[in-house]
């Protein structure tokens, strides 16, 4: 995963998401001092004639396109911890990085214009910690394959 390794990310579990975007607030306020949606790192997304929610945010592919494709090295990893960063001084606002990413978990700052992704907050998400509905997990990537592979096959014996 990039030049890091990532030992947690922020799983994700659809079915549990309410749609009350707390972890836009939260996160908002955690990386922009205001509660403004905007400025989050996970954005929600709702698919209405499923009556879902989805939070999306990054999901710290192992061979992150964002990183490939900013033409000023702009988006890289922490060398430590593996956590995304985007360095606000070279990066330019082409939007490369937004456009490639596949879940679109990359925004551009309303007010700077340079890019935005989950940081994981320092290695202590916020918006785990504040999703009422615990539709968020802080867990190794590791953890969410083996449950989505259970819970499939759960699906397919009970249909």
């Amino acid at each position: 995963m990039g030049s890091g390794v990532i030992k947690k990310i922020v799983n994700v579990i659809p079915e549990a998401c309410t749609g009350c975007r707390q972890c836009e607030l939260i996160c908002s306020f955690e990386q922009g001092g205001s509660y403004s949606p905007r400025l989050s790192r996970i954005r929600l997304v709702k698919f209405e004639d499923k009556c879902l929610s989805v939070p999306v945010t990054c999901t710290y592919c192992e061979r992150p396109i964002c990183e490939e494709v900013c033409p000023v090295g702009a988006m890289t990893h922490d060398p430590v911890t593996g956590a995304a960063k985007v360095n606000e001084e070279s990066c330019r606002g082409c939007k490369e990085c937004a456009n490639a990413c596949p879940l679109g978990a990359i925004d551009m700052h309303p007010e700077k214009g340079t890019a935005m992704r989950c940081d994981l907050c320092g290695g202590d998400p916020a918006c785990v910690k504040y999703c009422p509905a615990g539709a968020l997990k802080y867990e190794p990537p590791h953890h969410s394959v083996k449950e989505k592979r259970r819970s499939r096959v759960v699906a397919l014996n009970l249909d």
